[in-house]
């Protein structure tokens, strides 16, 4: 009877703890070409783009008790609009439903700039014309199409980048990142998953610790190094550096233009070569090793692997 009573004493206290909701909304005179700088100690973000100025609304929801403690304040000075989410009280509550849990809703110019960190959530970031600095400490990062430089990075979470223009580098240390587009230099790295990137019009440097990377077509050099994965690499332009694919859990698949100049050299501890790429072989040719010249000769590319094969072949 003590055990009914208190379970009922619970899911009532509990109805109680999750009926209250704090919304925000707030308009601002902000021209196109001006800038978002949001920190918040917790919450998801998504932002929006279209017509004029900014238009920020904020969701909370939590027990009375808990919203009491929760701020968001605004400060405008000039073309740059400053958010600042604050939760004073960080201990934990009794129930999971106490929680405070916050959705931030924010639309500004096609041409805008945004810097961006919250503590507890996503960020989500539509099509934009300008650049793009996100931090997350436990969600995943999504962006749009975007024409200026991208930099974002993730303690928890996964990035996804359909496109941008510019330099880009994405960070996660617990999962994927996948990037469809970049026009130019891409740095990618991640700690507990894979690397894909559909197409990278600069150099690319790309370090996972857990998963392979998959890169469909590199217009400059390629620096990748996995200790989790395979490797796969479509080099469709002559690099203007050495480039290096290194592998110690997987095999290397690289597929050259026909007219790529490169100095090979190839290694394979647990695996043989197999190349239809015409190579000037230099030294003694074995089944784990070749080292020769592409073309006549060209920037280094070094293939090496200790954990499976190495294919090479045209494109």
């Amino acid at each position: 009877m003590r055990r009914l009573a208190l379970a009922a004493l619970v899911f009532a206290l509990a109805l109680t703890a999750q009926a209250a909701q704090q919304k925000t909304h707030r308009t601002f005179n902000i021209a196109p070409g001006g800038k978002l700088v949001l920190t918040a100690d917790a919450g998801d973000v998504r932002v929006t783009t279209g017509g004029s100025g900014v238009t920020v609304d904020v969701v909370a929801e939590a027990s009375e008790s808990v919203l009491k403690d929760h701020r968001v304040e605004f400060r405008q000075d000039g073309n740059t609009l400053y958010v600042n989410g604050d939760y004073t009280n960080h201990g934990w509550s009794f129930f999971d439903w106490n929680h405070l849990r916050v959705r931030y809703t924010i639309q500004v110019p096609s041409q805008f700039s945004l810097d961006m960190k919250t503590s507890g959530g996503d960020l989500n970031i539509g099509d934009l014309s300008g650049e793009i600095l996100a931090r997350t400490s436990g969600g995943d990062v999504e962006t749009g199409r975007t024409t200026g430089n991208v930099d974002v990075k993730t303690s928890g979470g996964e990035v996804k980048v359909r496109s941008a223009s510019g330099k880009l580098i994405a960070v996660s240390s617990g999962g994927d990142i996948e990037i469809e587009d970049a026009g130019g230099p891409v740095e990618a790295r991640t700690s507990g998953g894979s690397i894909e990137i559909t197409r990278a019009g600069g150099n690319v440097l790309a370090r996972s610790s857990g998963g392979g990377i998959r890169i469909g077509e590199a217009l400059g050099a390629v620096d990748a190094t996995t200790s989790g994965g395979s490797i796969t690499a479509r080099i469709s332009r002559q690099p203007n550096a050495d480039s290096q694919l290194v592998s110690s859990g997987g095999g290397i698949n690289v597929s050259l233009a026909g007219n790529v100049r490169a100095d090979l050299e190839a290694h394979t501890s647990g695996g043989g070569i197999d190349s239809n790429v015409p190579v000037t072989v230099l030294g003694k040719q074995s089944e784990n090793d070749l080292v020769g010249k592409i073309n006549g000769g060209g920037p280094r590319l070094v293939v090496r692997t200790s954990g499976g094969g190495i294919t090479l072949k045209r494109m």
